[in-house]
């Protein structure tokens, strides 16, 4: 069960914690990035270092640490209050192979550090999405890889098209094109090893509906709580189904032996 291991969190009271051990962590989007991200980690050459880029709650910070168990692990995050609870939580896990950095993202200059980036749902927070993606590769060693989720530019479902939201806490953009994402990867000088959407229409749904709720804040838990069982049931029946279009975009992208500053694209890009 993905997140169940945040039943150990500090902040969490009794029942609270019954709760995310029979359900794992509540929140209905990490969880569907979750089906497309941990697959495709695991099929990776196995990283000796791996920072997760704006861990948030260390989800799968503490996924990547189970998976590689010989790897270091950061979690990075600009939020000292989240790190503090991280790093509490790791240690009363008793994970000796990972910990967690106040960090700002934008000023991230750690040359040749790392074998693997996630940078999930982080892109669409920073105003110069060009040179966070130049820090990445900078970050990596040669032949690293970075696996990237952002939400596509527009969310679709059953062949409804719209615009993706505008209102999500800390947004400066709704999100990327297929095209536009391959491109800006491109430019920073990575090399795109895949390319996918996830999100199909009922995870779609299931989300618009969890947004309906929450307004994409942590906001009236008990009434998610409620609704969150019967949301990732049905996402979870949604699991088989291709998602495209679908609402978010998963890219594995990799540094090249020998680091180039961009350049044309060497694979057939989509819209």
């Amino acid at each position: 069960m993905i997140g169940c291991e945040q039943a150990l969190a500090p902040e969490l009271g009794f029942f609270e914690r019954i709760y995310v051990r029979l359900f794992g962590f509540p929140a209905l989007g990490l969880r569907v990035r979750a089906k497309s991200i941990l697959p495709l980690m695991s099929s990776l050459p196995a990283p000796q270092t791996v920072l997760d880029a704006g861990c948030g709650k260390g989800v799968l910070t503490l996924a990547a640490a189970r998976m590689f168990p010989g790897a270091t692990v950061v979690g990075a995050d600009v939020s000292a209050d989240l790190i503090l609870r991280n790093a509490e939580l790791s240690r009363r896990l008793h994970l000796q192979n990972v910990r967690f950095l106040l960090t700002d993202l934008t000023q991230l200059d750690e040359p040749d550090a790392y074998d693997l980036i996630l940078a999930t749902d982080v892109l669409e927070h920073v105003d110069d999405d060009r040179d966070l993606l130049r820090r990445f590769v900078r970050a990596l060693r040669p032949g690293g890889r970075l696996l990237l989720h952002v939400p596509h530019v527009t969310r679709h479902a059953w062949g409804w098209t719209r615009l993706n939201f505008l209102d999500i806490e800390g947004h400066v953009r709704p999100g990327y094109g297929r095209a536009q994402l391959w491109q800006l990867l491109d430019a920073a000088g990575f090399r795109v090893e895949s390319a996918s959407y996830n999100y199909g229409s009922l995870e779609t749904l299931m989300n618009d509906l969890s947004h309906w709720i929450t307004g994409g804040r942590e906001r009236h838990k008990w009434a998610y709580a409620l609704c969150f069982p019967f949301l990732l049931l049905v996402s979870w029946l949604a699991s088989g189904s291709r998602a495209t279009p679908g609402s978010g975009l998963v890219f594995v992208a990799r540094r090249p032996q020998r680091h180039l500053t961009g350049g044309a694209g060497h694979a057939r890009r989509a819209a």
